[in-house]
């Protein structure tokens, strides 16, 4: 055989090494990191570069001007003075060739990114994630999916650190001198610690949102400190972690990594016959399977009536928001979007994570050939279990594992995010379908079912669109689902952004004190939404004769025609709590003057005193058209 190896086979032999090592010991994670980087699309490059901008303001290096980066980097590569080792040479021609389109500064970024991913196991974990953390969301690296209970538990503390945590994480603090001799002699032994890599990752994308400057940098330095001292605590004594944890013990307590809650062997055999158990018992206790003729006979009544409202009571204006958002131009969908974050801007509410939209989309297509009954039971699974990942740093392990569900037994889910879950859930077969449908009893089809008919309708087209615009499309299609549901000025929140693009509510059935309203509501000026936002209360006999007037639901159309103009128009003059509580104000003048020819005019003289400073009554031509009726 040794005369081989210089022959054909050999040559073979030595190409397939070469090619396997061509960018150093890591090359397969340098090659996913290069194609990964040539398929992000430009709203994940924003939230790249966004994120790059961030650990700058902790890390303090100039990212300088990204045409002279790149030229330099591309000098670099093509000198053969040996400044670059040819592994390096190597990995940054072949990351410009599959970024030869983007521009100069995601280049340079990705470049910082690969020389750190090729020279990995020689960087310091902090000078590593200095370069690698804007695309550690986006481009995981190999490692963390191997890291013990107690470190993840530390990452999810270093996630759900709040402003007050990190000022004491900045704090100065000066180790023992032998318990610090201790830990560099197991730090040398072990040169690369993935859990103080990890740590200083999660550091640099979390802290500097809530510090800068220095003081973020010494937060940053005390969580990677942690990770360290966790990666070698096997080799330390229980006296000598006690000491290197000071500077972390008052916000991320020791005690609270060693709570080790192993999964019960036990309670997964429990579960496992409780759901064979389910399934023998199954075919003669549900009742659409019930074998009885007379009920096979009864069952198609409410059946038959689904159709013609497949997204429930609001079908017309369903039917209408799934076309027309189709049909949507780009100049559109700019408007859209920027209204959306104008009414963020009042509503202060965090828009919903775009791994729990598409994780309900995938959900509504991979349930696509089962039955409605089961999709709906699927679809609440996965709308509980993509919550809890999203919320899992507020929550115990207990807490979490009682959120994932059957999700739970199918993989874990402890260092998945929620965008990762949206994977999962993509992947899912027939036979997990079963399995997360069983792990919720029952649900209410009438209230879920339209949910899922829209998703159903709207999913190829949310599938190809950016997150931002999939969030916002699917949040305003539930809410007009949801709409008799759901108070007028939260519908408003969500549906605003597309108030104008594809109306939902007809002018006709408004009144002419109603439209003048609603169009005083746009011409608001910071003046005005002022003395809208100044704070008011109503006596409780005039509070209740108001309830009274608008109990059988007649004032709800004025009263969300009034909160959809206030929404809008208030954030381009005030923002913040002011801004929320003068559209609140608005919605409430909507619902008084919807409901005007049921209260007398000394009533709704004294509804209409929060908004009469900013929009008198007698402007809307109301007080000659009011009843005298006795509250």
């Amino acid at each position: 055989m040794a005369p081989a190896t210089h022959g054909l086979l050999g040559r073979i032999l030595s190409a397939n090494d070469d090619a396997s090592r061509r960018f150093g010991k890591n090359t397969a994670e340098v090659d996913a990191f290069i194609i990964a980087a040539g398929q992000l699309t430009p709203w994940q490059w924003r939230q790249v570069l966004t994120a790059r901008r961030l650990v700058s303001t902790v890390t303090k290096e100039e990212a300088g001007p990204a045409t002279q980066s790149l030229q330099a980097i591309q000098a670099a590569i093509r000198s053969t003075d040996g400044r670059l080792s040819e592994p390096m040479s190597k990995a940054g021609e072949a990351l410009i060739e599959a970024l030869e389109k983007r521009s100069d500064e995601k280049v340079a970024t990705a470049w910082q990114a690969l020389s750190a991913l090729v020279m990995r196991q020689h960087h310091s974990a902090l000078k590593f994630a200095a370069h690698y953390a804007p695309f550690i969301a986006l481009v995981p690296v190999s490692g963390f999916d191997a890291l013990d209970p107690a470190t993840m538990r530390y990452l999810k503390a270093v996630e759900a650190l709040t402003r007050e945590k990190c000022e004491v994480l900045a704090r100065r603090w000066r180790l023992d001198p032998e318990a610090s001799r201790a830990l560099l002699t197991v730090v040398a032994k072990s040169r690369y610690l993935k859990g103080e890599e990890a740590a200083a990752l999660l550091a640099l994308r979390t802290i500097p949102t809530h510090l800068t400057g220095d003081l973020g940098w010494a937060a940053v330095r005390t969580v990677v400190h942690g990770g360290r001292v966790l990666g070698a605590r096997a080799e330390l004594t229980k006296e000598q972690i006690d000491v290197l944890w000071i500077p972390l013990e008052p916000a991320i307590p020791f005690a609270s990594l060693e709570e080790h809650v192993a999964k019960p062997v036990r309670a997964r055999v429990r579960a496992a016959v409780a759901r064979a158990t389910t399934a023998i018992t199954k075919p003669p206790a549900s009742a659409h399977s019930a074998p009885a003729p007379a009920k096979r006979a009864a069952a198609p009544k409410p059946v038959s009536a689904k159709p013609s409202a497949p997204y429930g009571p609001n079908s017309p204006e369903v039917t209408v928001f799934i076309k027309g958002v189709v049909e949507l131009t780009p100049i559109q969908w700019l408007r859209v979007l920027d209204r959306r974050k104008l009414v963020a801007s009042v509503t202060r509410q965090d828009a919903e994570p775009a791994g729990v939209v598409r994780s309900l989309l995938a959900a509504i297509k991979g349930t696509k050939d089962l039955d409605t009954f089961t999709r709906c039971r699927a679809f609440a699974a996965v709308e509980r279990a993509a919550g809890t990942v999203a919320a899992k740093a507020q929550l115990t392990h207990e807490e979490s594992m009682r959120g994932y569900g059957a999700f739970g037994d199918i993989v874990q889910l402890d260092y998945v995010d929620v965008g990762g879950f949206a994977h999962l859930v993509a992947a899912l077969n027939k036979g997990d379908w079963a399995k997360v449908a069983e792990s919720i009893p029952a649900v209410n089809e009438d209230v879920v079912a339209p949910l899922v008919n829209t998703g159903s309708a709207l999913y190829g087209f949310l599938e190809s669109r950016p997150d931002e615009e999939a969030v916002a499309a699917w949040q305003a299609a539930s809410a007009l689902v949801r709409r008799q549901h759901l108070a007028p000025i939260k519908f408003a929140a969500s549906y605003a952004p597309f108030a104008s693009a594809i109306p939902v509510t007809n002018p006709r059935s408004l009144g002419a004190p109603v439209l003048r309203y609603v169009s005083a509501i746009g011409r608001l000026s910071a003046n005005q939404c002022a003395l809208l936002a100044e704070p008011w209360q109503m006596a409780d006999d005039v509070s209740s004769a108001l309830a009274k007037a608008v109990a059988d639901g007649g004032a709800r159309t004025a009263e969300e025609a009034a909160a959809l103009a206030a929404v809008v128009t208030v954030p381009m003059r005030v923002r913040g709590s002011q801004g929320w509580a003068a559209a609140k104000t608005a919605a409430f003048g909507g619902r008084v003057i919807g409901s005007r020819s049921r209260l007398s005019l000394e009533l709704l003289e004294v509804l209409w005193r929060p908004i009469q400073a900013a929009i008198p009554l007698a402007s809307l031509g109301a007080l000659p058209k009011s009843r005298r009726l006795t509250p």
